[in-house]
C-alpha cells in the first residue's frame, strides 16, 4: 500500500498553515501580556462590540461556562466591560473598554508584522492570487454550512457503498 503525502491534501495544508499562524502569533501576542484566548476574545469584540456571552460562545466556539471566567479575567484587567441587556434582564452586553485601543493597534501591529513575514517571497500578483483563491475557499466552506443532513447522508451512502 502507497503512503500517503498528506503535503499534497489541501485540506491539510490550510489546517497546518492555520496551526502554525495561531501558535506564531500567540508568541508574539505574549509579549504583549495576552493569551490566545484572550487575544481571539478582543478580536472578536473589536469586530461585534455589544454582543451577548452566547453570542460571542457560539462564535468562538467556546462553552459558555469556559468564556465566563476567561471574560472575568478580561473584566479584571480593565480591558473588558459587561452592561445590562436592553431587553433581557438575565443577559449582559460585553463590550471592550478604551484601554483595549492601544492593545488592538498594537495587536495589528504584530499581525502586519507577521503577515510581513508569512508573505515573504511572494510577490503581488502571487498575493493576490492567494487572496483570491482563499477567498473562493471559504466561499465554498460557508455555502456548505448548515447542511448537516446532507453531510449525514453522504456518509450513510459511502457507508453502505463499503
Amino acid at each position: 500500500m502507497q503512503a500517503l503525502d498528506f503535503r499534497s491534501n489541501a485540506g491539510y495544508l490550510i489546517h497546518e498553515t492555520d496551526r502554525l499562524m495561531s501558535r506564531q502569533f500567540d508568541r508574539r501576542m505574549r509579549a504583549l501580556g495576552l493569551t490566545r484566548a484572550q487575544w481571539w476574545v478582543l478580536a472578536q469584540l473589536y469586530f461585534n462590540d455589544g454582543v451577548t456571552q452566547s453570542e460571542l460562545a457560539q462564535e468562538l466556539g467556546f462553552s459558555k461556562a469556559a468564556l465566563g471566567g476567561l471574560l472575568d479575567r478580561l473584566e479584571a484587567k480593565g480591558w473588558l466591560e459587561r452592561r445590562p441587556h436592553a431587553t433581557d434582564r438575565r443577559a449582559k452586553r460585553l463590550y471592550r473598554t478604551r484601554q483595549v485601543g492601544t492593545l488592538l493597534h498594537r495587536m495589528r501591529g504584530v499581525a502586519l508584522e507577521m503577515t510581513t513575514d508569512m508573505l515573504a517571497g511572494l510577490d503581488r500578483g502571487d498575493r493576490a492570487t492567494l487572496m483570491r483563491l482563499l477567498g473562493l475557499v471559504i466561499r465554498n466552506l460557508e455555502a456548505r454550512e448548515g447542511t448537516d443532513e446532507e453531510a449525514r447522508e453522504r456518509l450513510r451512502r459511502t457507508t453502505r457503498a463499503t
